[in-house]
């Protein structure tokens, strides 16, 4: 199932009632919506990318050693600048994921996320890839970037854009198997993979 967003004014922050339904037709259809940036009455890319964030983490099993105590966040962190502006706080608002309570936590150091569930990497960092994947690779974290490549160098997820402006995913698993996650079949499924040990590497393309 395939949604097209339109009918949004571009530059405004959309009302917490919009996002919540994108939302909610982010889970019905599995991720699989598109983004007209081209269109002068689009949502914005970010906007977009803030509602998968917090989706993903509705696909994805963390092991059970990762949160020490029932009343401990869930943090989505964001690491170097941040695109989303208040984007992503709005998106996960009063939302839980396994009954912790979602928060966004801005760092500016890899060595500040040992207590991040998922990490963004801004396009800021894109320097700093491989200490980010050396440090973070001994922690349950999913990672995330729109940085191009950050499949092929380490990275779990990497967004990009379709000739068709849609925003679409790509999936690593064997790093997310390193990292002790485990995603959805069915978010695998509608993902673009990435093996590096294969002599093809990519399916679903």
């Amino acid at each position: 199932m395939l949604f097209l967003i339109k009918s949004c004014t571009i530059n405004t922050r959309l009302p917490q009632w919009l996002r919540k339904t994108i939302q909610f037709i982010a889970v019905i259809s599995i991720f699989n919506v598109s983004l007209c940036l081209a269109e002068e009455n689009s949502i914005e890319e970010y906007q977009i990318k803030a509602v998968y964030l917090f989706n993903f983490a509705l696909f994805f099993t963390w092991p059970n050693y990762t949160f020490k105590h029932p009343s401990q966040a869930f943090r989505i962190c964001i690491l170097g600048q941040n695109p989303y502006g208040i984007d992503l706080e709005l998106v996960v608002e009063n939302e839980t994921v396994e009954g912790h309570q979602v928060i966004v936590q801005p760092i500016r150091s890899v060595y500040r996320s040992q207590r991040c569930q998922m990490l963004f990497v801004s396009q800021s960092e894109r320097s700093r890839l491989a200490n980010i994947f050396a440090y973070i690779q001994r922690y349950p974290i999913l990672s995330v970037s729109d940085i191009k490549g950050f499949a092929q160098q380490g990275g779990m997820i990497e967004f990009f854009n379709t000739p068709y402006n849609e925003v679409r995913f790509i999936i690593a698993p064997e790093a997310v198997n390193e990292a002790n996650l485990l995603a959805s079949a069915n978010l695998l499924e509608i993902a673009q993979i990435f093996y590096r040990s294969r002599t093809n590497p990519y399916e679903n393309f």
